[in-house]
């Protein structure tokens, strides 16, 4: 039996930095069904992390927990941000710290426009109280503007959405949405971009698109924010990662650099169920 990833490898020689987020220990359960299981991994600055295993390893009560999703609060264990524990934050004040998310199941505001979504997304960095908002026409306008043409400058090119900023967003096609809440998650101008399988459902030329967005958000210097990747495309997986966390029933089992996870036979095991006659190839 073979398992195959495909592609040319798409890395490039970059300094990883310093650790910057650090999961100590983490343990969630629901009920009866241990999510995750004493997890322990740190991502390091700039680098692209990957985290992936079979349906239902815990990849996404992972991302959840990180960025605090109500109800994934770890049953115990830590959660450290630049040497802070965040594990109690709530979600917008992590969001403040610098974690973006995007979702495995779109989540954008259908009957909005594509700049009105975006913008929610650049609404935590914007320097206005309520009292502003109550006088819009001073100086929340002047925020606001400043904010959008920052919005329509970078982050639409960079995601290659500008000719849909006034389209409702809920007409759009699936891949264009996709693209959209990308650039939400990007006009937070975040530390860590955790993406929740942004390859799924997309088509062959969708999916080169998406991963050159992902590679720019991590490679340019105007983004240079730190990936945590889950992903089903392992050919996407091995070809842009530094490294890969492998999870199977919420425990992690593997991590290393592409090349050695590739051919780990506990991994393989996780996904196969066997490991005797099988062996992987890179085309």
């Amino acid at each position: 039996m073979v398992l195959e990833w495909k592609r040319e490898d798409l890395r490039v020689e970059k300094e990883i930095g310093e650790p910057i987020l650090r999961i100590e220990n983490v343990s969630k359960a629901f009920g009866g069904v241990q999510a995750l299981k004493d997890v322990s991994f740190e991502v390091r600055e700039r680098e692209i992390l990957s985290i992936i295993g079979p349906n239902g390893a815990g990849k996404s009560a992972m991302l959840n927990c990180i960025n605090g999703l109500p109800g994934y609060r770890p049953d115990s264990g830590k959660i450290m941000l630049d040497g802070k524990d965040i594990t109690r934050w709530s979600p917008h004040k992590r969001a403040q710290a610098g974690i973006a998310r995007t979702f495995q199941k779109i989540e954008l505001f259908g009957g909005m426009t594509v700049l009105d979504n975006v913008k929610l997304g650049r609404h935590i960095n914007m320097k206005t109280s309520w009292w502003d908002g109550g006088f819009y026409w001073f100086r929340a306008e002047k925020e606001e503007e400043k904010h959008r043409q920052w919005i329509e400058e970078k982050v639409f090119e960079t995601c290659e959405i500008e000719i849909y900023r006034h389209r409702v967003t809920g007409m759009l096609p699936y891949g264009v949405q996709k693209r959209i809440e990308m650039a939400r998650a990007l006009a937070m101008d975040p530390k860590i971009l955790l993406l929740d399988e942004p390859m799924a459902g997309l088509n062959l030329e969708e999916v080169e698109d998406m991963t050159r967005f992902i590679l720019d958000a991590n490679e340019e210097k105007e983004w240079s924010s730190t990936i945590v990747l889950v992903e089903h495309d392992m050919g996407v997986v091995m070809d842009i990662s530094d490294r890969v966390i492998v999870f199977d029933w919420g425990e992690k089992i593997a991590d290393a650099p592409p090349e050695e996870v590739q051919n780990n036979p506990r991994v393989i095991r996780a996904y196969l169920g066997e490991v005797e006659d099988t062996y992987i190839t890179r085309r």
